[in-house]
């Protein structure tokens, strides 16, 4: 026996094993196919590559050559088809899933912002009035006894970050931080129902408050110009994984007829994409925190880093709640 009747004794029978595949799946949708098949459909597919090749070192056969390149053009063809069908459902989970989601359970987030808001209002009045309630309601972490003094000394101090490196790991701390803390809401919604309403108006008490402090002491356009850039984003994610957390605890708790299975399932993939777009949105608000919004007043003037927070406050509601289209 030839050499080349050996290489073709031998490896005839995974090419008859990819044709086979290619004849299975070619209009079979991404669900249908399963793991241990497309890896297979892969493998066999490098190793006919790798076969075309060594044939044509072997031989200048156009009937071999010509059928190896054609079994390897239409598996080529396969698997460039399902690359790009997989980017193109990537587009369309974010780009018409999501806010569709967002659309369908604008109940459950007008009642998480609520909650924040009303703690939010709640902490700012308490603290304009009597600014001493400022040191009761804020942990320590957050507590500054004069907010224009710390001010003064951050803009004329040397930047906080000021190298990419800096920039990039303290983003990465804040992003994984804030997801926790998102994630903590979240959670005691699912559990509890009640424990998302909580956490957030507690967040939105810590919020108003710090507000409340740092314009009674003439500091509320510095604290404006340094949340707003990163809390356009997170302090609506936080509110959009507590919604999350109400629909999945009112699954839970409160599953009606259907059953509480039955009401989990139909609620997951509803909380899968809110808590998506929280991820994508913190991953964002971390690294704007960690850089843009250390930045002093010498570097970025106040209105600039304003009209940033006011724009990607408004780039986030034209993703989320722009568009109308049903689930």
């Amino acid at each position: 026996m030839t050499g080349l009747e050996s290489f073709i004794d031998e490896r005839s029978a995974r090419w008859k094993r990819l044709s086979a595949l290619l004849d299975e799946v070619q209009e079979a949708r991404e669900t249908e196919l399963g793991r241990a098949r497309l890896q297979e459909l892969v493998l066999l597919y490098r190793s006919a590559c790798t076969d075309l090749n060594r044939a044509r070192t072997l031989t200048a056969n156009p009937q071999l050559i010509g059928s190896l390149n054609q079994l390897t053009g239409r598996a080529y063809r396969f698997v460039y088809r399902r690359r790009r069908s997989t980017r193109m459902d990537l587009k369309k989970f974010f780009l018409r899933d999501i806010p569709a989601t967002f659309h369908r359970r604008i109940g459950f987030i007008q009642l998480a912002a609520a909650a924040l808001l009303a703690g939010a209002a709640v902490g700012f009045c308490a603290v304009l009035s009597n600014p001493a309630h400022a040191q009761a309601l804020l942990p320590h972490q957050f507590f500054v006894e004069r907010p224009a003094a710390r001010v003064e000394q951050i803009e004329t101090s040397k930047e906080r970050v000021d190298t990419l490196r800096e920039a990039t790991a303290f983003g990465a701390y804040l992003y994984t931080h804030n997801i926790e803390v998102s994630f903590l809401t979240f959670a005691f919604g699912a559990l509890t129902f009640a424990g998302a309403i909580f956490l957030l108006f507690y967040n939105g008490v810590i919020l108003g408050a710090v507000a409340a402090q740092y314009l009674a002491d003439g500091a509320g356009t510095f604290f404006v110009a340094w949340v707003g850039p990163h809390g356009a984003l997170e302090l609506p994610s936080i509110v959009f994984a507590g919604a999350a957390g109400l629909i999945a605890g009112n699954a839970l708790l409160m599953p009606g007829d259907s059953g509480r299975a039955a009401a989990l399932r139909d609620a997951f993939p509803a909380v899968f994409r809110m808590l998506s777009a929280c991820a994508a949105l913190l991953v964002c608000a971390g690294l704007i925190e960690g850089s843009f919004s250390q930045l002093s007043a010498r570097s970025v003037p106040y209105a600039l880093k304003i009209a940033v927070a006011l724009a990607l406050f408004a780039a986030m509601c034209l993703w989320l709640f722009g568009r109308r289209e049903t689930e």
